[in-house]
C-alpha cells in the first residue's frame, strides 16, 4: 500500500471515530436532545434519559476503538451501521432536500456513511497506527507446533 493510501485511510478512521465519538457526547450532554431526536427521525416516543445517556457512553467507546484502529472487522462495521441507520432515518431530506420544510444538512451524512463503509471495506489495509496491527506484532510469530 501507497504512503498516501496508509494516511488517507488512516485520517478517515480519526475523523469517522472522532465524528461518531462527538455525536456521543451530545447525547450526553443532551438527552433531552436525543429523546427528541429518537421520536421525530425513529418513531421511539419514550426513550428516557438513562438509554440516552447510555447511548451516548457506548458512541464515545466505540468512537476511541474505531480512532484506535481495534477490532477493526466489528468496530469498523458497528460505526458504519450506526451511522447508516442515522442516514436512512433522514431518507425524506436525503429524496427531497430542497424542499419545503426538508433540510440540506443532512446530506452531510452521505459522504461520511460512503467514507465509512470505504474504511470497513479497507480494513485489513489500514494499518497506519492501528492497534490491531500492534498487537499483532507484539505478540510475536505463532509458536511452532512440533
Amino acid at each position: 500500500m501507497t504512503a498516501p493510501a496508509s494516511l488517507s485511510l488512516l485520517l478517515t478512521r480519526l475523523s469517522f471515530g472522532a465524528f461518531l465519538a462527538i455525536w456521543g457526547g451530545n447525547k450526553l450532554t443532551s438527552p433531552e436532545g436525543t429523546e427528541g431526536i429518537f421520536a421525530k427521525y425513529y418513531g421511539i416516543e419514550s426513550l428516557g434519559t438513562l438509554a440516552a445517556t447510555g447511548m451516548g457512553v457506548a458512541q464515545i467507546a466505540l468512537g476511541v476503538v474505531i480512532m484506535a484502529g481495534l477490532f477493526r472487522t466489528v468496530s469498523y462495521g458497528i460505526g458504519t451501521a450506526v451511522h447508516g441507520a442515522s442516514t436512512i432515518a433522514t431518507f425524506p431530506h436525503l429524496i427531497a432536500p430542497l424542499a419545503e420544510g426538508s433540510n440540506l444538512i443532512f446530506w452531510s451524512g452521505v459522504p461520511i456513511l460512503f467514507a465509512a463503509l470505504g474504511l470497513f471495506l479497507a480494513r485489513y489495509d489500514d494499518t497506519l497506527c492501528s492497534l490491531d496491527v500492534m498487537r499483532k506484532k507484539s505478540a510475536g510469530p505463532a509458536p511452532q507446533q512440533s
